[in-house]
């Protein structure tokens, strides 16, 4: 680059015999510049570099000078161009450019025109305006980025303020406790306790006058006491955020202490009092702890440009004012807990009336999900359910997951979380509240799921147990990519919640229970017969707007009476359990199983054809012909069935008919000689006959 700005002084492209040698190398040389630079500044992130750019510009300026006649150019008047940017980029930068445009157009001059004074007088004034103009621009561009970060400084120590007043520190009318609508409610509150603070130090100042006075809290409870109000003679006095931890500087030490801390005759640097952004001649400072309870809840920081400004007596008069700062801050702590806790109760209605809105868990728990995260912050939520007969867990409802787990299940053991929480209740009846502030690097091995898809880097997670009428029903856990996202008050306000939720869980449990009770048959767990008509009149619907393959298989236990006859009916029932089973086993899961009655069974199966219904007739047949359905007096009990087809489109276009042919299918393989499958499709007219009871 130092090159290139020589190369563009010795106006090389002037003269005819060099500019068409060197013009396809120097482009190539400037493109090659450019790529390199850009490269370095978008992988170092070097903010040097910005005038390297500028750099480039001035010598690109120069070549299309060169080009277009040299310094009787009409381009000329765009060197002011870098200045404006250099200047704009850093106030520092526009001296440097125009010294560079300087430099170079100065040698130009002593190359191509030497002995021309007029020239040189023009070139004065060029330099004179180039230098007017870049101090101009850095002067203007100064004033409004410091105008800029004073802006800045004020909105972040307002959101600061906003946020030192809420309880919550970062989380309840749903709407109303979403953190834009708390910043908005704390900014009116932070200017209202900045204002009682603004008046009181006025009152104070007015009776002991100082240089300056700086107000210091630590009400976000962490330990850290920032500015919250400050009054100076100085112009040097920040009004940005400061920030002290508890026994750091004279501000940290005067908490940890909880003493007064007096320097009459100050010998540090005042730009470590923090509050100053340029060194004060301050002579004497005093930092005084205001208590609150047992606690140091700030600090009133007092410093004057004269020696031991604040004797004793001072000091216990400044003492006495202590107090006063105190009430200020617990009546806007206690004005924002009764706000809050208002919103609270609005939002925990408002979530109330969702859980009664419907009885289908995963449709109440999935509208939940939302509501809760828009409240406590939140990355990751689940609802699981406890599934007791088969001892395993349901993934109800995700957000921030992978949400393509929803529904699936995994061995209770299998989670360390779920397991411990379940052993607490079975042990002692009470439910444990699960609650790791700072899980560290160990997020993805808390052992919550199984699935390494839902093993998330977490940093905070708080987990409560689902519990109603004495049943462990399952467990909510929220979780978040933040050390400590979950105050004492998002705990309450779930633990609350979540007894709601219990109850509605359990009473959809129930629900759910009873809704099964009356569709399902009660020795089988089958569908019963008039729910398979029900899901037939849907399915024949269906097929009325999208006609696709559809079959039906009805299928009859052999010689079922004369087991009954032989080994008594509890033996009968065993066997038709046995065939259920098998048949749930087989069966995919877009098919529909029933007993359609007695020791018949039906078989609705969408999206299969003739042939396919037939593979899985055979499936089921050749299933229960390896299955020993019971022991015997006389041996071993095994049956057999015979089952009959009939499909759309194939056999009918009137889906209306497909149960009669699949009966009379039936028939035919029951007088073929049973244990067999019949297709509708394969019957001779002649055969066709109606169903005879006994078969």
């Amino acid at each position: 680059m130092v090159l290139y700005c020589i190369a563009s002084g010795l106006v090389l492209f002037l003269r005819p015999d060099l500019s068409s040698r060197l013009l396809t190398p120097w482009i190539a040389g400037f493109v090659f510049l450019v790529f390199t630079l850009s490269y370095l500044t978008l992988f170092t992130k070097d903010r040097s570099n910005g005038f390297s750019f500028i750099t480039l510009g001035v010598i690109g300026l120069n070549f299309l000078m060169q080009m277009t006649g040299g310094n009787g150019s009409p381009l000329f008047p765009l060197y002011f161009l870098p200045v404006s940017i250099a200047a704009i980029q850093h106030r520092v930068w526009a001296f440097p450019a125009a010294g560079l445009i300087l430099a170079i157009e100065a040698l130009s001059m002593l190359l191509t025109a030497p002995y021309e004074p007029h020239q040189w007088y023009a070139f004065a004034g060029f330099a004179a305006s180039l230098a007017g103009v870049a101090l101009i621009t850095s002067y203007i561009t100064h004033g409004i980025r410091n105008e800029a970060k004073e802006a800045k400084d004020s909105y972040e120590k307002l959101l600061s303020d906003a946020h030192a007043v809420d309880p919550l520190a970062g989380g309840t009318n749903v709407e109303a406790l979403t953190e834009k609508s708390r910043q908005a409610t704390h900014v009116s509150v932070a200017r209202e306790r900045e204002g009682a603070f603004g008046a009181l130090i006025d009152m104070i100042s007015g009776i002991l006058p100082a240089h300056t006075y700086a107000l210091f809290l630590d009400d976000r409870d962490d330990g850290v006491f920032s500015l919250r109000g400050i009054r100076s003679q100085s112009r040097s006095a920040s009004s940005g955020t400061v920030e002290f931890a508890r026994g750091n500087g004279l501000i940290g030490i005067c908490a940890a202490r909880n003493q007064p801390q007096y320097l009459p005759y100050m010998v540090i640097p005042t730009k470590s009092l923090g509050y100053y952004s340029h060194d004060v001649p301050v002579k004497s400072f005093l930092a005084i702890p205001i208590v609150q309870g047992d606690r140091v809840a700030g600090v009133l920081a007092v410093d004057s440009l004269e020696h031991d400004a604040f004797p004793a007596d001072t000091q216990e008069t400044l003492t006495r004012f202590t107090p006063f700062f105190s009430q200020i801050i617990e009546k806007s702590r206690i004005s924002m807990e009764l706000d809050i806790r208002a919103k609270n109760f609005a939002a925990l209605h408002e979530m109330s009336s969702v859980l009664s809105n419907s009885l289908e868990i995963a449709e109440v728990l999935e509208q939940l999900t939302d509501q809760i995260r828009s409240v406590v912050p939140c990355d990751f939520c689940a609802f699981l359910l406890y599934d007791a007969k088969t001892k395993e867990v349901i993934i109800t409802a995700l957000r921030g997951y992978d949400r393509r787990f929803i529904g699936s299940r995994f061995p209770l053991e299998q989670s360390a979380i779920l397991t411990h929480m379940l052993n607490q209740w079975s042990d002692r009846r009470v439910y444990t509240i699960h609650h790791d502030p700072e899980l560290g690097d160990r997020g993805r091995e808390i052992g919550l799921f199984p699935m390494k898809e839902l093993q998330q880097p977490l940093k905070s997670l708080f987990g409560r147990p689902l519990v109603a009428h004495d049943r462990f029903i399952g467990a909510a856990f929220l979780a978040s990519m933040r050390s400590h996202a979950f105050t004492d008050y998002h705990r309450n306000f779930m633990d609350t919640l979540l007894n709601q939720v219990s109850l509605v869980v359990d009473n959809s449990m129930l629900h759910r229970r009873i809704r099964d009770m009356a569709r399902t048959d009660g020795l089988t767990g089958l569908l019963n017969h008039r729910t398979f008509m029900e899901k037939l009149s849907e399915e024949y619907k269906r097929l009325d707007r999208d006609p696709r393959p559809f079959s039906i298989l009805l299928m009859d236990i052999d010689k079922f009476k004369a087991v009954n006859d032989k080994y008594g009916h509890p033996v009968g029932d065993v066997a038709i359990k046995a065939v259920a089973k098998v048949m749930k086993d087989t069966a995919r899961g877009s098919d529909f199983v029933a007993r359609y009655g007695g020791e018949e069974f039906a078989v609705g199966m969408v999206d299969t054809d003739s042939r396919g219904a037939a593979q899985m007739g055979e499936r089921i047949r050749k299933m229960l012909e390896k299955t020993l359905v019971t022991r015997v007096f006389d041996g071993e009990l095994r049956v057999t069935v015979s089952i009959g087809v009939s499909s759309f489109p194939g056999d009918t276009k009137n889906v209306a008919d497909l149960v009669t042919m699949a009966d009379n299918a039936l028939y035919q393989a029951k007088r073929s000689g049973r244990n067999r499958v019949c297709l509708h499709q394969d019957m001779k007219d002649a055969d066709v006959a109606p169903a005879k009871p006994g078969r």
